[in-house]
């Protein structure tokens, strides 16, 4: 059984990929000085554009069958390892940022191909990437940052539970988890734009 997609409702679903990307430059600018090790700036750099990559090839899996009814359902399938790897690659990347001035030895995380291995990875990823941003924002004292990425914390959070119990097959379903998605990702890009504005204030002030 196909999903009810529409044209409109199949190019909506690129929003958030857009904001996601404008949230990310953001994100990039404000903390790559932090950064010392050259390794995880990278790490930081591929965990955005597999997320970006994951979410993508699901928007293009809805285009699809929106234009020609052809399920490739493996292009939906595939953002579980590409999301779950993004994520927790971003809170590795997010945690060295904050543990290495303590010299804490940072430990290696195996990652296995399963996708029921992927989606929890992808929600602890998730919580513990952004859980490091509201710790870097209110180090970086950027307090609209960290609210924002505390009321996306919740949002996605939220988004998880009820999407693990919901079969979006009918089209207004579809639109709300579209909907839901793009106003939680919209969160997470103003976090990020708030804390590349206060770095670009603390930048003006020290020139």
């Amino acid at each position: 059984m196909l999903p009810e997609v529409t044209l409109g409702l199949a190019l909506y679903d690129y929003l958030p990929i857009l904001i996601w990307i404008a949230g990310s430059y953001f994100l990039v600018d404000a903390i790559r000085e932090d950064i010392n090790r050259i390794f995880f700036y990278y790490i930081l750099i591929l965990s955005l554009a597999l997320v970006c990559s994951g979410g993508i090839l699901k928007a293009t899996w809805k285009l699809l069958i929106a234009l020609a009814d052809i399920n490739l359902f493996l292009l939906s399938d595939i953002q579980f390892p590409l999301m779950g790897t993004g994520f927790f690659l971003l809170f590795i990347s997010l945690l060295s940022l904050l543990l290495q001035k303590k010299d804490i030895q940072k430990k290696k995380f195996a990652i296995a191909v399963f996708k029921k291995f992927f989606l929890p990875v992808m929600v602890i990823g998730s919580i513990g990437s952004t859980i490091c941003l509201i710790l870097i924002a209110k180090r970086k004292k950027a307090f609209l940052a960290s609210i924002f990425y505390a009321i996306f914390l919740v949002v996605s959070t939220s988004m998880g539970y009820i999407g693990s119990r919901i079969v979006a097959h009918s089209y207004s379903v579809i639109l709300l988890e579209q909907t839901i998605n793009c106003s939680s990702t919209l969160l997470w890009a103003l976090g990020s734009f708030f804390l590349w504005k206060n770095h670009r204030t603390v930048d003006v002030i020290k020139s």
